[in-house]
């Protein structure tokens, strides 16, 4: 064998150049995942999107679940971008918030690969910046990130699989049966990210009753 073509044999049915980017690899994968979703989001599937054979996507990604990782991160990406700077502390945890849930609705199928893969160490810069001017002591920080990041996911996925499954957040309440739960319902004309934002103002005064300068010992 030449030296030539053993340079070409770097492995079993990976090219030696690339034919497509990791880049748009993944774009293509969140396109096919909003239009088909998780099931039809395979490596052949986006291979046939591409226009390539699925080798050339291997020399990116080692396998389905890499490709799904990458993704995860991608869209947690996309939820930062909407940061606005020189706002208060307040207002980045209600924007951060209400981009995640955004970010989650416009993806709807993306839900189980944000439980599977979260991408927890891509979050770290992201509590560390939060924490830096948040205006209770560090003894409180764990319970504060811990109460608003689930909040917040737990809505946002609770949100994005009724969508993702095209059902209701809330079914059809029988008013004779549960009439608090429908007088709540028929007395509440916000829209859902209107109430979302307020249960987050329930929750940061909450924080300032339990941990401010003003708490009652």
């Amino acid at each position: 064998m030449s030296a030539s073509q053993a340079k070409r044999k770097k492995g079993p049915g990976r090219p030696l150049t690339p034919l497509i980017t990791r880049e748009t690899a993944i774009e293509v994968s969140i396109d096919l995942l909003d239009r088909q979703g998780l099931d039809a989001l395979t490596v052949q599937a986006v291979a046939r999107e591409l226009g390539v054979q699925a080798p050339s996507l291997y020399y990116h990604f080692k396998n389905r679940d890499e490709l799904l990782q990458m993704i995860a991160k991608t869209l947690l990406f996309e939820v930062g971008q909407g940061e606005q700077p020189g706002s208060s502390w307040e207002e980045r945890v209600v924007d951060l918030a209400v981009a995640t849930r955004r970010v989650m609705l416009s993806h709807a199928h993306a839900g189980p690969l944000m439980l599977r893969f979260f991408p927890r160490e891509l979050m770290l810069g992201a509590y560390e910046r939060g924490l830096s001017d948040c205006p209770y002591p560090p003894e409180h920080h764990l319970a504060v990130l811990e109460a608003l990041e689930k909040l917040t996911y737990g809505k946002s996925l609770f949100d994005a699989a009724a969508k993702a499954h095209d059902h209701a957040a809330m079914p059809p309440v029988d008013a004779a049966r549960y009439p608090l739960l429908a007088a709540a319902l028929a007395n509440t004309s916000v829209t859902d990210e209107a109430l979302f934002v307020e249960t987050l103002q329930v929750l940061l005064d909450g924080f300032k009753f339990r941990y401010g300068k003003g708490r009652v010992q």
